[in-house]
């Protein structure tokens, strides 16, 4: 029996916010308008995930620029933990675009940062993770900052169970990254997603295509 898309992706199904994988944002900014759309009315608005105080400056500007309430960063390298899960506790919409670098990143996200972000997303809140760091939300990552491969895998943030996440590809087949992938049995579902497209994960097992629609997904050795 075949399987469908809900079936085998794989996220946190008793959220009520949208998980929204970007394979980059795009000069037209349709992936970014939709996040704001679905994202629910609060007095807080965006969060920025960032790593120094120079984070996210031209990120939220664009977010303005399509209507967004004035956005503020969340500086997860230097605050504490308590501090972190407050400024996220009642965020609309939480953005982590590819500005920072994916190991780095990766490392200050694990913890306190990562469950604050989820807590947020179960109560309502739409986070989007952006461009190469889209990557970071399955639950394996083969590509660096760059999209260049790994000479070995990380673990992922599993945010997407069992997935490898491949930012800026729109085919598989053609894909070294993802033969890899595949052929490893690495993963159980590989997930490509172009630039200005989205997959958004949503609560109910909703799941919606954004921006120029461009997303392939495999299973791999581990989901067949």
């Amino acid at each position: 029996m075949a399987l469908t898309i809900a079936e085998i992706l794989r996220w946190p199904g008793e959220a009520e916010g949208w998980l929204v994988l970007s394979g980059g944002a795009d000069a037209g900014g349709a992936v970014r308008a939709t996040a704001l759309r679905v994202a629910p009315p609060t007095d807080v608005g965006v969060a920025y995930i960032g790593l120094s105080e120079a984070s996210g400056d031209a990120t939220l500007d664009d977010l303005e620029d399509l209507g967004a309430r004035s956005g503020y960063l969340v500086n997860i390298m230097i605050e504490d933990d308590d501090t972190i899960r407050a400024q996220l506790r009642d965020a609309s919409l939480i953005v982590i675009d590819d500005d920072e670098p994916l190991r780095t990143l990766r490392g200050a996200l694990l913890g306190a940062a990562s469950e604050a972000i989820l807590a947020a997303h179960a109560e309502g809140a739409v986070v989007l993770i952006e461009g190469a760091n889209a990557a970071l939300a399955g639950g394996i990552v083969l590509t660096d900052d760059d999209g260049e491969a790994l000479d070995e895998s990380l673990a992922g943030l599993g945010w997407v169970e069992g997935a490898c996440i491949l930012p800026g590809v729109t085919s598989l087949a053609d894909s070294a990254l993802a033969r890899r992938a595949l052929e490893a049995g690495a993963a159980s579902v590989v997930i490509g997603i172009g630039v200005g497209s989205a997959l958004a994960l949503g609560p109910n097992g909703e799941i919606a295509l954004w921006g120029a629609r461009q997303v392939v997904i495999a299973l791999g050795q581990a989901g067949a």
